[in-house]
């Protein structure tokens, strides 16, 4: 029998290799028993269950709006500080809040600047559609930076064909003063006048479903 550890050529009836004194034993005996398996990590801390189950497609943790501890949707207590979740904030959990869509000016390219001259900042303004009846949640706001702007269905709501394709107003900003002037065909641009609001010869008042034109006598 040949010895499976050194190669030595044995008589049938020995047990152990004469040379190295291996069992002779097909060679099964020359190995390990068993394999030492890994030590399984220990874990010393509390963690997120979607850090040490990532397999469970778990959502995304919110965070306590108290002491900024991660929670799972729809827990009502705050496991770290105690602070119990309101309806309004275990709503916002389940239902984050749409990013703004970004409308850029584009701007015309220039020579170099000169770094002493301190830059006016960029205007900006948002413009948020209200959530209808008929909506699962309410559209994204729409944010537009620049000095102008020409509105339309495409940047204001694209499926909304109560607004042009063409061009529905103009936004712009002067001075830091917004106006916005009606650019439609059918002329339905109108501003809610929730607050004292000066009025011009030729402005179109909407109340109820009846336009009014105002005149000053």
């Amino acid at each position: 029998m040949r010895c499976n550890n050194c190669g030595w050529e044995n008589p049938d009836t020995n047990t152990r290799c004469e040379k190295c004194n291996a069992p002779l034993s097909g060679g099964a005996s020359n190995q390990p028993a068993y394999a030492p398996q890994p030590a399984a990590p220990v874990l010393n801390k509390t963690v997120s269950e979607a850090v040490v189950f990532p397999e469970t497609g778990a959502p995304a943790a919110n965070v306590c709006p108290s002491c900024g501890y991660p929670m799972r949707a729809g827990v009502d207590v705050c496991p770290n500080c105690g602070h119990g979740v309101t309806a309004r904030e275990a709503q916002a959990f389940q239902a984050p809040q749409p990013q703004a869509q970004v409308h850029q000016q584009p701007r015309a390219a220039q020579g170099t600047v000169n770094p002493w001259v301190q830059v006016a900042p960029q205007a900006k303004c948002t413009l948020t559609p209200v959530k209808q009846d008929t909506e699962a949640e309410a559209p994204a706001p729409q944010l537009f930076k620049g000095d102008s702007h020409e509105l339309n269905r495409s940047n204001l709501d694209a499926e909304n064909m109560t607004i042009t394709s063409k061009v529905q107003a103009v936004l712009s900003c002067e001075d830091g003063q917004w106006f916005i002037e009606d650019k439609s065909s059918q002329h339905t641009t109108f501003i809610l006048a929730n607050k004292r609001t000066a009025l011009q010869d030729g402005d179109v008042i909407l109340m109820g479903n009846r336009q009014f034109i105002f005149k000053a006598e």
